[in-house]
């Protein structure tokens, strides 16, 4: 049984230097503990996290689609956590909870200071219009916790 993986043509990844990419992509070989995904190209998992009308298909046997999705969402958060961790010089943890189909959530303590609580809605898969958008939302999380964190500790931005 064949299943149909969704890709597109967005800008290609090398052509774009942005260290929360950079780290995105760190976080998800760190999280491909079985190597199923070493094959795949740095662009083809990041448009994992892309939803287009215009996208390609292209067919995969065998993939374990919410697999995939549960080690993106996880690998986006974990991202977040080390940008904050590397902003703030103090130590994070982050905890993603993906196992309701209803709710689940992300949580980064940052020196042991809760500065990001993320509710995830319906099915695991965080999803984003554009590669932009993803940007943009992991840079809005990332400055509302470090935010979050001056308020309690002592750190130099």
């Amino acid at each position: 049984m064949s299943q149909v993986l969704a890709v597109e043509n967005p800008p290609d990844l090398s052509e774009i230097k942005h260290p929360f990419l950079e780290e995105l992509i760190k976080q998800i070989r760190l999280a491909d503990t079985f190597n199923k995904y070493c094959e795949w190209s740095d662009q083809l998992l990041v448009n994992q996290l892309i939803i287009s009308p215009n996208k390609a298909k292209k067919s995969y046997q065998n993939i374990d689609f919410e697999s995939l999705e549960k080690l993106l969402s996880s690998a986006f958060y974990q991202a977040i956590g080390s940008i904050i961790e590397k902003t703030t010089g103090h130590s994070t943890e982050t905890f993603v909870h993906l196992k309701d189909q209803e709710c689940n959530s992300a949580v980064v303590f940052c020196g042991g200071v809760l500065v990001l609580y993320s509710l995830i809605w319906g099915h695991i898969k965080l999803s984003f219009s554009s590669l932009q958008e993803l940007i943009e939302s992991a840079e809005t999380n990332i400055r509302n916790a470090v935010i979050k964190a001056s308020l309690y500790l002592d750190f130099v931005c």
